[in-house]
């Protein structure tokens, strides 16, 4: 038997490269409606930095935050998302209960600012620069690469992520 098909088993790196995927189609939904949200302030223009000063820092703000509030309750609540429910995944503290709001904050800011770093890095990789900013792109983007890379290496098959915020993700039934 596969040792990944069993329940309590931690998590493999496709299902949660899936659940990824489903749930960063939920947190650009709920961007979409942040965003549509905080139009009115700019009657209906679009949400800059550069135009709408304050407005604009605002909007970062509570875009960022109704992501982490769905992200945060499911972790909170079932230790699931829905994309981690579609994958049959669940996150657990190394004691098998829940996290809490700091875990939540916690783990949610960590993988932020891996996304961020990553997004950036390609970003720059994409474009033509001197050796130093390829080298600073390669090394935004080797840390996303090493976190899920970090569930092969580690016993318990938890990434970087899991282990700043001292949990597991394992399979549920």
């Amino acid at each position: 038997m596969d040792p990944e098909s069993k329940t309590g088993a931690p998590a493999g790196l496709f299902r949660r490269l899936a659940a990824l995927l489903y749930d960063l189609l939920l947190g650009i939904a709920i961007a979409f409606v942040a965003t549509a949200a905080m139009l009115p302030l700019t009657h209906g223009e679009a949400i800059l930095n550069a135009t709408q000063g304050l407005v604009g820092h605002l909007y970062h703000a509570v875009w960022l935050s109704a992501v982490f509030v769905y992200f945060g309750w499911c972790w909170t609540r079932s230790g699931q998302t829905l994309g981690m429910k579609a994958w049959r995944i669940q996150l657990q503290t190394d004691s098998g209960g829940r996290i809490g709001w700091v875990g939540a904050i916690v783990r949610y800011l960590f993988g932020l600012v891996i996304g961020l770093l990553a997004v950036l890095g390609i970003w720059y990789l994409s474009r033509p620069g001197s050796p130093l900013v390829l080298a600073g792109a390669v090394a935004m983007t080797t840390l996303a690469m090493l976190n899920f890379a970090w569930i092969a290496f580690d016993g318990g098959g938890r990434s970087l992520q899991d282990l700043v915020g001292r949990v597991h993700v394992v399979r549920t039934t």
